[in-house]
């Protein structure tokens, strides 16, 4: 989610903020409550990998105080194993007997207001990405950090492009094009004469919304979405409403708003898996 700060400063109510805080960046990913576990270097391996199995982590920094000395991961730790397995010195080798020391591997520092595109290589080969420097870890960024921070930016225009796309889809099927256009004439009064929109793609979803809604086109429409017209109508507004909200970047969207849109999708895709299992089965 935005930081409510930010928030304020797009509506004009703070001008603490810089127009740079509107971009992507390393410091928008790492996430706001975040807890660093760390370990020291003469821990016993078990014991961070138990740390590891305990936080569902993949590697944990290797810290004496505030230094960073380097990581420990699962993937450091069988790297040492083949490597101190296959030195003749130690036939009587046991990987219980290890430290984390023996484990370390170089970590890779990005700054806080690097574009976290420009590291995907690097979490992708290590899959995490301390934020700082050696001497101050501000924050580490894993590749499911990025997912969730992607997943809660474009979802709502995820859900939107259902709802869109697959209302645009039932109005096909319940009218010909040229009884479309009949529905169009009836209800869009708002276009000026000769600018009356003829194909779905150049209408609004407010266009749909009125051509749906209206009781003169609802017998149309009526065997697709069954029940009541008037609660057709009242959802199809909730989703005009918060698709203009998205897409003109009107206000933060709320957690009540993700699951209004995720409700409405769900209702749109039962309507149209009704939809078309009448029309494959032959039920009016």
């Amino acid at each position: 989610m935005m930081d409510p700060d930010v928030h304020d400063w797009l509506l004009g109510k703070d001008d603490s903020h810089s127009v740079t805080e509107l971009f992507h960046r390393l410091n928008s990913v790492i996430p706001f409550d975040q807890e660093i576990v760390s370990v020291l270097p003469e821990t016993p391996v078990q014991e961070a990998l138990d740390l590891l199995g305990k936080y569902g982590f993949s590697q944990l920094p290797v810290m004496v105080g505030r230094q960073i000395l380097g990581l420990f991961s699962y993937r450091s730790f069988s790297q040492a194993i083949i490597r101190l397995s296959a030195d003749a010195r130690n036939q009587r080798f046991s990987p219980h007997e290890m430290f984390v020391e023996d484990c370390i591997e170089r970590p890779v520092y990005a700054r806080v207001t690097d574009e976290f595109r420009s590291w995907f290589d690097a979490i992708d080969r290590q899959d995490a990405l301390l934020v700082g420097d050696p001497n101050r870890l501000q924050g580490i960024v894993t590749a499911m950090d990025i997912l969730r921070y992607l997943y809660d930016i474009a979802s709502p225009f995820v859900l939107l492009a259902e709802i869109e796309l697959s209302l645009r889809a039932l109005i096909r099927l319940a009218v010909k094009q040229d009884e479309l256009i009949t529905c169009a004439k009836t209800c869009l009064k708002h276009y000026a004469e000769g600018n009356l929109p003829t194909d779905l793609e150049h209408m609004t979803f407010n266009d749909y919304v009125q051509i749906i809604g209206d009781g003169r086109n609802w017998n149309h429409f009526q065997p697709i979405f069954k029940g009541d017209r008037v609660r057709t109508r009242a959802k199809l507004e909730q989703v005009r409403d918060l698709r203009n909200d998205v897409f003109h970047f009107r206000r933060e969207i709320t957690i009540e708003d993700y699951e209004t849109l995720s409700t409405l999708r769900d209702w749109m895709l039962m309507k149209a898996t009704a939809a078309e299992a009448r029309r494959k089965g032959g039920v009016s």
